[in-house]
């Protein structure tokens, strides 16, 4: 796709690079993560495996160059002892094999393991003429086309009821009641009472019930398909109004129709295009924890904080907690004393838990309060002095803090330890931050090593978005949309990228960076599909924009999201010229 550019060294302006390095500075080796240490303690890594939803049995886990093994039991369930930089293998017949490198904080990996699939792009039917598979399993229709774009029925992770309209009952009063009697379990699943009714999506035409039963009316033999969709992961596209589940039915006679609008693409390559199937992340993202119950009826700050200290007790080991009531008291009550003093608590609660501590530097950052996140960053960087992700943050903390010449030194360091300069990831993120730095700040960097830029007019860019996730076992799909409708998507997933996971391990980092290069007239759109971290926790993400890259108007706001719900494609911005 034209303008989106996932940084690499053949794309960005071209930076040579000749560091001074004297002999006092000892090169370290990459990869210390996997070079275990021999005092390094056995600890339990626990979880279950499933694919598809389904708990599988007898699946080997073993420890990779080990003679330790196990296998799931028939709950899906296993435990098995391993040491941080050893690579947990799981293997099951008929499906993919999965590798994992241990980390110091893994102590849960739940794995959804894919199956080995032949995949038939065609089939010959009896009039000899070559034809596309479009129907999935039992005769359902792969792909489900709604006016919120397309799903595909055999790639989603919840339930949908499929029926054939050729298997209705004609002589049935009405399609509720024929549909009904076709899912014996319908009446008693899905949320369908007087205070949460299904909508009807009909050829691409909402129709909300009442009383469960009223609808258009609609010939029974005119019915092609009809789809039940009640899992949150289905309707949260339909909105609020789909809270009760969504009936979806296509018609013989409908005219429905997904197809891309033409429009003027002779200049872009990429064939893919938005179906404009991604939901507002502030609109319906954003959901009320449980532990908020009752949270509504309290009359005023200081009852708020007895409420929560109530509460302290149950949910201290809950690290989501904690920023939760922190974002509470902030938003509803403007009172950041309440709120800083809550965060400061996950800084003792959590002090071994790097994970959570650069949730809690990302609050910082984003609030602007970047000498408590250059605290948080330094218990980091003890926690992980081989993590090169320890040093891009402190320079990064540190350039806020127009410390100049401190994040020089941290940038640095990357190479001072063995890195080089690559096409994808943390070193690109270094790379194009030292840029500007040496390009904005070079004096009061006193940067005294030899830095040359080809053309500094290529350090400039519209907008320049740097991802952040805090658990390297998030698993996820960026999209990014332009305003002709295009896609780019950068898969985070063990199916899709197993060897940029593998390497985000081996150096110790969970970031990504993406420039536009020309935000023109019209809307881009940033979407985000999270599919979990192989825990029972949300992962948080980080997203730094920065408009005006390396211009002397630049400026930057940073997001934070909280992922719990999967997936679910989110819209997480909508930028356009007007922000620059």
């Amino acid at each position: 796709m034209k303008n989106i550019q996932k940084t690499g060294i053949n794309i960005v302006a071209y930076i040579f690079i000749v560091f001074c390095i004297h002999s006092q500075y000892s090169l370290y080796s990459q990869n210390k993560l996997t070079q275990t240490k021999k005092n390094t303690p056995l600890k339990e890594i626990s979880g279950t495996v499933s694919s598809l939803g389904i708990l599988l049995k007898d699946v080997n886990v073993v420890v990779k160059n080990t003679n330790r093994g196990t296998k799931t039991n028939n709950k899906g369930f296993y435990a098995i002892k391993a040491k941080e930089g050893e690579t947990l293998k799981f293997t099951f017949v008929g499906m993919k094999p999965l590798e994992i490198i241990i980390e110091d904080v893994t102590k849960v990996l739940n794995i959804e393991m894919n199956a080995i699939v032949n995949n038939l792009k065609e089939v010959t039917v009896k009039d000899k003429r070559k034809r596309k598979d479009k129907t999935g399993l039992m005769g359902r229709p792969k792909i489900l086309t709604t006016i919120f774009g397309n799903i595909n029925t055999e790639k989603i992770g919840y339930p949908i009821n499929y029926i054939s309209g050729a298997s209705l009952n004609l002589a049935a009063m009405d399609l509720w009641t024929a549909i009904k009697y076709k899912i014996p379990s319908l009446k008693r699943q899905i949320s369908f009472s007087l205070n949460t009714q299904p909508i009807w999506d009909i050829d691409g035409v909402i129709y909300e019930t009442i009383n469960g039963r009223t609808l258009p009316p609609i010939d029974l033999a005119n019915v092609k398909d009809v789809y039940v969709i009640r899992s949150l992961a289905g309707t949260v596209r339909y909105g609020s109004a789909g809270a009760g589940g969504v009936i979806v039915v296509r018609t013989k006679s409908g005219t429905f129709d997904d197809k891309p609008i033409a429009s003027k693409t002779k200049l872009y390559s990429n064939k893919k295009y938005y179906k404009e199937d991604a939901v507002s992340f502030e609109k319906f993202g954003i959901t009320q924890p449980y532990y908020f119950k009752g949270f509504d009826t309290i009359p005023n700050v200081k009852q708020a904080y007895f409420e929560y200290q109530k509460l302290l007790p149950s949910y201290k080991n809950q690290f989501e907690f904690y920023f939760d009531m922190a974002d509470y008291f902030l938003e509803i009550y403007k009172d950041d004393k309440n709120s800083l003093k809550i965060l400061s608590k996950i800084e003792v609660q959590f002090e071994e838990n790097p994970e959570v501590l650069k949730i809690l530097a990302y609050t910082y950052q984003k609030r602007g309060l970047y000498q408590k996140a250059l605290k948080i960053y330094k218990k980091i960087i003890k926690l992980r002095p081989n993590y090169v992700q320890s040093f891009r943050d402190l320079a990064n903390v540190y350039t806020n803090l127009n410390q100049y010449q401190k994040a020089w030194k941290m940038y640095t360091n990357y190479f001072y330890r063995g890195n080089n300069l690559e096409n994808e990831g943390i070193g690109q993120i270094i790379y194009s931050e030292m840029e500007a730095l040496f390009v904005q700040h070079k004096k009061q960097a006193n940067i005294k090593e030899l830095f040359l830029v080809r053309d500094s007019a290529n350090v400039t860019k519209d907008v320049r978005m740097v991802f952040e996730w805090n658990t390297s076992e998030a698993e996820f799909d960026i999209e990014f949309v332009n305003p002709q409708k295009q896609v780019y998507s950068f898969k985070h997933t063990l199916l899709d990228n197993n060897k940029r996971i593998k390497h985000e391990k081996l150096q110790g980092y969970s970031s990504e960076i993406f420039f536009i290069e020309n935000l023109n007239k019209g809307n881009w759109y940033v979407n985000f599909t999270y599919f979990g971290n192989k825990k029972y926790v949300p992962t948080y993400l980080k997203l730094a924009v920065y408009y005006n890259w390396g211009k002397p108007n630049q400026t930057e706001k940073i997001h934070l999201f909280k992922l719990k719900d999967k997936n679910i494609k989110w819209q997480l911005l909508a930028l356009n010229y007007d922000f620059l």
